[in-house]
């Protein structure tokens, strides 16, 4: 009984580890891309997968997620600790096939933003991720990258 419940604890951290990870966390990182998600997550805006007509409501989803990230960010007062007035993010996301998060993986761009804020914007995503999703359902469980610019409140 003891082992089982080591094993189970073992895989909920190493689960619950490799959910969001930030690029600059080399090692997380690096685990992050031997997972190999896209082999199994369907690219969001492939024409085989999204048909023309759809484009509007995805891109209504997309804004509706960052929307929430944003109210995230600003509800637990978070600073980026930089006086610029934007700061750039380049997001991979995973869904399931009901639209909520499974993985996240984000690539803070602003330099002058240290790691170790980089890494509590990771861990405030890894806290509220069973909050977010997005307003969409697949057959196969999807994924979508894209840069967002979140106005800095500071």
């Amino acid at each position: 009984m003891f082992l089982l419940s080591v094993i189970v604890l073992f895989i909920a951290c190493e689960n619950d580890l490799s959910r969001v990870v930030g690029v600059h966390d080399k090692i997380n990182f690096e685990k992050f891309k031997n997972q190999e998600l896209d082999k199994s997550y369907k690219n969001l805006l492939n024409p085989n997968n999204t048909a023309e007509e759809e484009y509007k409501a995805v891109i209504n989803s997309w804004k509706e997620y960052h929307t929430k990230v944003s109210s995230i960010l600003q509800e637990n007062n978070f600073s980026w600790g930089i006086k610029d007035p934007s700061v750039t993010i380049f997001n991979k996301i995973y869904f399931n096939k009901k639209g909520k998060v499974n993985h996240i993986l984000v690539n803070v761009k602003n330099e002058k933003i240290s790691n170790e804020t980089k890494s509590a914007y990771v861990s405030l995503l890894k806290n509220h991720i069973n909050e977010l999703s997005i307003n969409l359902k697949r057959a196969n469980q999807f994924a979508q990258c894209g840069k967002i610019k979140y106005k800095n409140y500071e």
